[in-house]
């Protein structure tokens, strides 16, 4: 019996009027409201009680020249296209959701956050969702930063899930700390040791982190703990995932967006690296057993 679902999606990377596709084609931002706008269709026909966007909304930051009218004009267009969701959606900003003059968030929080603040925790069936605000940083630095205050708060969190024996998923834009594959700090979020310090005495309670960031599907065991690296929306793979919840365990799933054409145009732009992005079997269909002390 499934008790509910929710989904997980991350960098959309949203560029209403692109110039070209970047990446050498690799990222499809021509494609990119098509994109989104399949992967809204998809998302309601799978009827999540929640779904979790892990970041990169759109193509701010320092990568893209794309400027300040344009900028507004697509997170205008984003939180559109989240409205057309059929269940709540929770936002966690990224590294390319920073204004691309400025480097602020401010834009981003207005049209995103629900209570002012690119962080949120709550709470659904006696499961604690964490979400980091990992852009503690004054512009697109790549890395993520998450402020001593920030942290202190997901600490509190997580004692609260002690106190009452919830499990709990953790989620971040950039990866909480490294692993033998993704060493560079722009991978991970800088302060990555303290993290470490503030989760590992709730390895108990934590089941998993969700980022974004990479690009890619990767799913990984690091300080006993279980990192689950998705692919982008807006290049190949372009997969997103699907959680059901059940009694004793989470079945996660990977679903690309149903747009072949374009998933073949990126697809094709470098053939020798696409099996690096699409991860091995066990990055894409997976369980997780749920904790005894339920």
């Amino acid at each position: 019996m499934i008790l509910f679902k929710f989904a997980f999606i991350t960098d959309t990377h949203l560029y209403l009027n692109a110039p070209r596709n970047f990446a050498s084609g690799l990222q499809q931002q021509k494609k990119s409201l098509q994109l989104y706008e399949k992967l809204v269709e998809q998302l309601n026909a799978f009827a999540p009680a929640f779904v979790i966007h892990g970041g990169d909304v759109v193509c701010g930051g320092q990568s893209f020249g794309m400027s300040a009218a344009e900028f507004e004009a697509t997170l205008n267009g984003a939180q559109e296209l989240g409205q057309r969701l059929n269940a709540p959606c929770y936002y966690i900003p990224g590294n390319h959701d920073l204004h691309p003059e400025t480097g602020s968030k401010d834009p981003y929080l207005a049209h995103f956050s629900t209570n002012g603040m690119g962080s949120i925790s709550f709470v659904h069936e006696n499961i604690r969702f964490i979400l980091l605000d990992s852009q503690e940083v004054p512009e697109d630095l790549t890395h993520g930063y998450i402020s001593t205050n920030q942290l202190a708060w997901a600490e509190r969190e997580l004692k609260r899930a002690r106190d009452y024996n919830q499990e709990v998923f953790i989620f971040s834009h950039q990866l909480p700390f490294p692993n033998v594959e993704f060493q560079g700090i722009g991978s991970r979020v800088a302060n990555s040791a303290e993290v470490l310090e503030i989760t590992a005495p709730f390895e108990r309670q934590i089941l998993a982190f969700f980022c974004g960031h990479l690009h890619l599907n990767r799913v990984f065991r690091e300080q006993g703990m279980l990192c689950i690296v998705s692919s982008g929306i807006i290049c190949y793979p372009m997969m997103w995932r699907q959680v059901l919840v059940y009694p004793d365990r989470f079945d996660v799933k990977s679903v690309p967006v149903d747009l072949p054409d374009v998933v073949a145009a990126s697809e094709a732009v470098n053939p020798d690296n696409n099996m690096y992005l699409l991860g091995r079997d066990r990055d894409l269909n997976f369980s997780i057993q749920r904790n005894d002390f339920l």
